[in-house]
């Protein structure tokens, strides 16, 4: 039996007969940046793929950005994720993000091996994200998330819900930066069923923290040419019967074109927690950047995940700093 169809059936009994707790797509990836340090991104929170991780990032963010990732998630799940951002002025920023997830075509056969049918079952999830910075250190962020869950085996499953992430980033703390983050804190927010059952979407409290260790930034440990991060986030659930998870990273850059990323992502199995290495790479050129991501699953040592990301920056690279008509001061003459 391949493990699409048993993910299919386990999500449709799970959200349309028990009703409790949905599946929340972003509980897979929230970029391959960050699946390439175990998940560990609240408090580095950048980039596009801070819309996924901690809205509070957008405040730092003041060019047109845009990032795209695909991957094939346990053979047969498909994982796409897209989000664009831009700047407001004023140190705030307005981001669109999208995420679909999903097994399409998989095989129905009763019990005697005859073919019924075939079987889709998909979520979508597009958000709708503010960030502002409201001092030289503090940012607060917040998104609005509508969720959608289809599912041809049994259409009176489909579904759809709102909910809200709340974030805040913390940075220049001598070498630290923090950011935390709330997913799904809306009580009410639940998925609505056709049925008339209701599931709930997870709630988590992320905490983060990253160490500049060294870098050309004012902030770090170590200044030098050569950049190195590292990276802690706990995952603490809302849910009782659900464990708290930990999250480890490590980013170095030898130079603005290219970064290497490990990282230890763990998460909860049946009767314990598993620890998967992962890996990632960048190459960023002329505003574009290429990002890849190696995610192996302990419990499932034949099902090895790689996420390929493609971002845009619309000022390139490398830094060429910050425009006087944003987080700068502005002169202005008559």
């Amino acid at each position: 039996m391949r493990a699409g169809l048993i993910i299919l059936i386990s999500l449709i009994t799970f959200n349309c007969a028990f009703a409790q707790i949905s599946f929340d797509p972003m509980s897979l990836s929230v970029g391959a940046k960050a699946m390439g340090m175990g998940n560990a991104y609240v408090a580095v929170a950048e980039d596009c793929e801070t819309i996924f991780s901690n809205p509070a990032g957008l405040g730092e963010i003041d060019s047109f950005r845009f990032t795209s990732m695909s991957a094939t998630i346990l053979e047969d799940i498909q994982y796409t994720l897209l989000g664009g951002v831009y700047p407001l002025g004023e140190r705030s920023a307005i981001g669109i993000g999208y995420v679909s997830t999903g097994v399409n075509g998989v095989e129905i056969r009763d019990a005697n091996g005859f073919y019924i049918r075939r079987a889709d079952y998909s979520k979508n999830l597009f958000i709708f994200s503010y960030g502002k910075k409201f001092t030289d250190k503090f940012s607060l962020g917040l998104n609005v998330k509508h969720y959608s869950e289809s599912a041809t085996a049994l259409g009176n499953g489909d579904g759809w819900g709102l909910n809200a992430d709340i974030g805040l980033l913390q940075k220049g703390l001598g070498c630290f930066s923090i950011g935390a983050v709330g997913q799904n804190i809306i009580n009410t927010g639940k998925i609505q069923y056709k049925n008339g059952e209701e599931g709930k979407l997870p709630s988590n409290i992320k905490v983060g923290t990253k160490l500049h260790i060294m870098g050309n930034e004012f902030e770090a440990a170590i200044l030098s040419p050569i950049k190195l991060s590292a990276m802690l986030d706990a995952n603490i659930s809302l849910q009782a019967a659900e464990p708290n998870s930990l999250h480890w990273g490590i980013e170095y850059s030898p130079s603005s074109y290219l970064s290497f990323r490990t990282g230890i992502d763990q998460s909860p199995k049946a009767g314990g927690m598993e620890n998967n290495l992962t890996y990632g790479v960048s190459l960023m050129v002329v505003g574009l950047g290429f990002h890849y991501a190696y995610h192996p699953y302990t419990e499932y040592s034949d099902n090895i995940s790689h996420y390929f990301s493609i971002s845009f920056d619309e000022r390139g690279w490398p830094f060429e700093g910050v425009p006087d008509t944003f987080l700068g001061s502005t002169t202005t003459s008559i």
